[in-house]
């Protein structure tokens, strides 16, 4: 017959360190790639019935309203752009560029940034849309 100490004072515990390292670590996931997010300027995008989703690029160009230009979020002039821009395909090798351009911007304007960037070295200039709803 097998014995059973029912006397027993030990109690059972459930260890909780491997589940604590798991949220921390996915906490310290969800801050860095939180980190990557790049910041979206207000801008009023035209809209397209065939606009596609571009290829994932490192640069982006944005024209507000204003006429003022911004190199990945950062307020830059059209005569440092295309200098900032050769720096950037110098180091980075990619030549991909998304150019966003609120829809009240003058096209001239457009194709001048597009021009500095052809000039830096642009291979692939992704124009960014809205989808017509």
């Amino acid at each position: 017959m097998i014995e059973l100490d029912e006397h027993r004072s030990e109690r059972m515990w459930l260890d909780l360190t491997p589940m604590i390292d798991v949220v921390f670590l996915l906490l310290l996931f969800f801050l860095l790639t939180s980190m990557y997010a790049r910041p979206q300027l207000p801008l009023d995008l035209p809209q397209s019935e065939t606009a596609l989703t571009p290829a994932e690029s490192d640069v982006h160009v944005a024209i507000k309203a204003d006429g003022s230009i911004h190199l990945n979020g950062e307020k830059t002039g059209m005569k440092d752009l295309s200098g900032e821009l050769a720096r950037i395909y110098g180091v980075s090798g990619k030549r991909e560029l998304a150019l966003a351009s609120d829809k009240g911007v003058p096209f001239g304007l457009v194709v001048e940034v597009m021009d500095a960037a052809r000039k830096a070295g642009a291979e692939d200039i992704s124009i960014v849309t809205d989808k017509k709803r």
